[in-house]
C-alpha cells in the first residue's frame, strides 16, 4: 500500500459492465475513497463512467496508476490474470462472484493474496441483503432450509445456472448453517441453452441440517425466497420484498367432544428490518473498512473458494458435460 500522506484510499474499478458501473457509482461518491481509474476494453465506455467522477479511463490493467484497492468486475475467465497482476502490486481486491471459474483457480487467488499480504474479498452481495443480515443476527438452529432463486431467461448469460444464480445460495446455506456440507446431491436440465438452466441441489450438514436449493432462469417471475425450519419456529424470508415472518406454534388441542377435529394456534411475528443502505454499497463499505482496519472482510477469499467448490460439486452431481 502506498505511503501517501492522504487518508483516502485510491481506488480502481476493472470492468465497466453491468456490475462494474455500479461499483464506479458507489466508490465515486464514497467518503475516504478517491476513485482514480476505470478500466474497460471499451475505452469509450470506461471514459463515460470515469469522467462523471473525476477519474481517468484506461483500456488495460497495466496502465492503471498506483492504487490501494480495486474491484475486479471483468468476466470470470479473466479474474486470475487481472487479480494476480494487481495483487503483485500490493493492491487489495474485491472480486465479483464467482471468485474464479474453477476451484484450482480460486485456490490460486487465495494463495496469491496471502503471499502478497493484501485483503481479498468476494462479491457475494446477498450477504448484505437486509433479510440475510437479519437472519444472520438470529440464534438459528436450522433443521431444514429452503432457497429459491428463480429468474427469466437472459441470453447474455452463457454459463450454467449453478455458477450464475445458485452459487449465491450455496454460499448463504453455509453461512446460515455455520458449517460446510458433508454431502451434495443435485439434478439439472437445459431449457434454452446448452448449459443447465434449471438446477436443484440438496446439501446435508454435519449437524443434520438439510438445505434444498432451487435455481432457474427459465421462469417468468423473479423469486428470491429463503425459509428456515427449526424445532419450534418457521421463518419465511423474501429477499426481494425484504420482509421476514416468524411463525411459532403455541397450542394444539384435541376437543373431547369432537374427537375427529383439532385446533392449532400459531403466533406470527413480523420483525422490523433495518433496510438502510444499498447492499452493494454496504459490501463496498465493508471491504474498504477491512482494508483500513486490517481485518477480514465479511466474505473472504476462503468463502469464495468454498462457493466455487460447492458449485463444482453440484455440476458433477447433475452430470453436466465437463464437470
Amino acid at each position: 500500500m502506498s505511503d501517501r500522506p492522504t487518508t483516502d484510499l485510491r481506488a480502481a474499478v476493472i470492468g465497466a459492465g453491468m456490475m462494474g458501473r455500479h461499483h464506479v457509482r458507489i466508490l465515486g461518491a464514497m467518503k475516504g475513497v478517491e476513485l482514480v481509474a476505470v478500466v474497460d476494453a471499451d475505452l469509450d465506455r470506461a471514459t463515460s463512467f470515469a469522467e462523471a467522477h473525476g477519474a481517468r479511463a484506461f483500456a488495460t490493467v497495466d496502465e492503471v496508476p498506483d492504487v490501494d484497492i480495486a474491484v475486479v468486475a471483468v468476466p470470470t475467465e479473466a479474474h486470475v490474470p487481472v487479480a494476480e497482476m494487481l495483487m503483485t502490486r500490493g493492491v487489495s481486491l474485491l472480486i465479483e462472484k464467482p471468485l474464479a471459474g474453477t476451484h484450482e483457480e480460486a485456490e490460486r487467488l487465495v494463495a496469491a493474496a496471502e503471499a502478497a499480504g493484501v485483503t481479498l474479498a468476494v462479491g457475494h452481495v446477498e450477504r448484505f441483503n437486509p433479510v440475510v443480515r437479519f437472519l444472520a443476527s438470529m440464534p438459528l438452529e436450522p433443521r431444514f432450509m429452503q432457497f429459491e432463486r428463480l429468474s427469466p431467461f437472459t441470453p447474455r448469460i452463457t454459463t450454467s445456472v449453478v455458477s450464475d444464480l445458485m452459487i449465491h445460495d450455496l454460499d448463504l446455506a453455509c453461512f446460515l448453517a455455520g458449517e460446510d456440507p458433508v454431502r451434495v446431491e443435485a439434478v439439472g436440465t437445459a431449457v434454452f441453452s446448452e448449459a443447465a438452466d434449471i438446477a436443484a441441489a440438496l446439501l446435508e450438514f454435519p449437524s443434520g441440517c438439510v438445505a434444498s436449493i432451487s435455481a432457474s432462469r427459465a421462469t417468468q417471475d423473479k423469486v428470491r425466497r429463503i425459509s428456515v425450519t427449526e424445532s419450534e419456529r418457521f421463518i419465511l424470508a423474501d429477499c426481494l420484498r425484504q420482509d421476514v415472518s416468524v411463525k411459532r406454534e403455541t397450542t394444539v388441542e384435541f376437543p373431547s367432544s369432537e374427537p375427529n377435529l383439532y385446533r392449532q394456534a400459531n403466533v406470527v411475528e413480523i420483525p422490523y428490518l433495518d433496510r438502510g443502505g444499498e447492499p452493494l454499497a454496504l459490501e463496498l463499505t465493508d471491504f474498504v473498512g477491512a482494508v483500513r482496519d486490517r481485518r477480514p472482510p465479511q466474505v473472504t477469499g476462503a468463502d469464495g473458494l468454498r462457493a466455487v467448490e460447492l458449485a463444482e460439486a453440484v455440476e458433477r452431481a447433475t452430470g453436466a458435460p465437463g464437470a
